[in-house]
């Protein structure tokens, strides 16, 4: 029963912020869905902004991708992973990331006579997930030398702490290894870029931002500082998500009186409440039961008791005006108490991502561009 708005326009101008920032070029993530904002009409939102590369996490992703815009490149942050990835990178045009040896074999193997994949090495600079180990730089090198049907063109790694003020040490100190990684690749007469930077490296540290940068959340409004002292940071950014669900009905709740599973809201007043199409399973989570906000008409409505399957209860004692049929807001809205996304992250006891994730999964409609 959630109805979830993208606009597309508030994409297009985060795109814009952070290349005035950035240093070099931008190749913007579109990975799950788009964060949950639609991977195929957010890419081509891009287009019009000129972006000509896009991210993605795994093949079948990119076939997705692919399908949809048969003209941009398209990285695939994960690589091939089953017998039918090997072959489906060549098909339909998908440069893998690479990071590992068995990776680089199969490949090999399955590159058609005459062709010349581009990839991407992903290297372990500190994060401790996927990649080669940067003491196996030169071994590496060595081995896209003597199998000349791939061809490095990017030099990948994954920042750890860069959303986190105190820990810019560690920021720089993954750049230098990444950089030193680069050299060793460079001495070996590749031409390869250097791609490192994440929304929160482009936002507050623009110097390690040569090269190739692979913004995720702040494209769709998510700021990677909120909360921190380096908050301000974010504060150009547009929330391109916002989402609504209907008021199925409108009674009182006398004092005394509890509400949903286990009664563990009861009033301590007489009041008004207005029960909510929407649950844990749209996406809405349980976890938000009793310490969570929906907005009307620029009001806000606190939730009470359980959240449950596909319904919410929340107090409209403050909201007269409101009848079944209505709509309130669980994320975005107008004014001052809007919702925003990291509020309510806070609220679920989880971060912006998987909220735009989560809720990203119901029926999106989209403002400012095709629907």
């Amino acid at each position: 029963m959630l109805k979830v708005e993208i606009d597309l326009k508030a994409i297009q101008h985060n795109y814009r912020v952070l290349c005035s920032i950035s240093a070099g070029q931008i190749m913007p993530v579109v990975k799950a869905d788009a964060y949950g904002h639609g991977m195929e009409k957010t890419a081509h939102s891009l287009l019009s902004q000129g972006v000509q590369t896009f991210a993605v996490g795994t093949i079948d992703e990119g076939i997705a991708l692919r399908q949809s815009l048969s003209g941009v490149g398209i990285y695939s942050l994960l690589g091939p992973l089953s017998p039918e990835d090997f072959h489906n990178v060549f098909e339909y045009r998908i440069t893998p990331a690479v990071h590992s040896w068995f990776q680089l074999e199969q490949l090999v193997q399955n590159c058609p006579q005459g062709y010349r994949l581009k990839i991407g090495i992903k290297f372990d600079t500190g994060m401790g997930r996927l990649g080669f180990e940067p003491g196996q730089a030169a071994e590496t090198a060595h081995y896209l030398a003597a199998n000349p049907c791939l061809v490095p063109e990017m030099i990948i790694s994954h920042l750890a702490c860069a959303d986190i003020p105190q820990m810019e040490s560690r920021v720089m100190e993954q750049s230098r290894i990444l950089d030193s990684i680069c050299s060793v690749f460079s001495q070996a007469k590749f031409k390869v870029q250097k791609s490192l930077s994440n929304s929160a490296a482009i936002l507050s540290f623009p110097s390690i931002c040569k090269g190739v940068a692979r913004p995720g959340i702040a494209l769709y409004g998510g700021n990677p500082f909120a909360g921190t002292c380096r908050q301000d940071k974010g504060t150009s950014l547009k929330q391109a998500m916002s989402v609504k669900a209907p008021v199925l009905c409108v009674h009182d709740l006398a004092r005394g009186q509890g509400i949903s599973y286990g009664l563990t809201f009861v009033a301590h007043r007489d009041m008004r409440v207005a029960i909510i199409g929407c649950g844990y399973a749209d996406g809405y989570s349980r976890s938000l039961s009793n310490k969570s906000w929906m907005v009307y008409n620029g009001k806000r409505l606190p939730v009470l008791g359980k959240v449950c399957m596909q319904l919410t209860a929340v107090d409209v004692t403050g909201a007269p005006e409101l009848v079944p049929g209505d709509e309130v807001f669980i994320l975005g809205g107008s004014g001052q108490n809007r919702i925003d996304i990291h509020e309510l992250a806070v609220w679920w006891g989880t971060i912006s991502y998987e909220v735009f994730c989560l809720l990203g999964k119901n029926h999106k409609s989209y403002t400012n561009g095709s629907s």
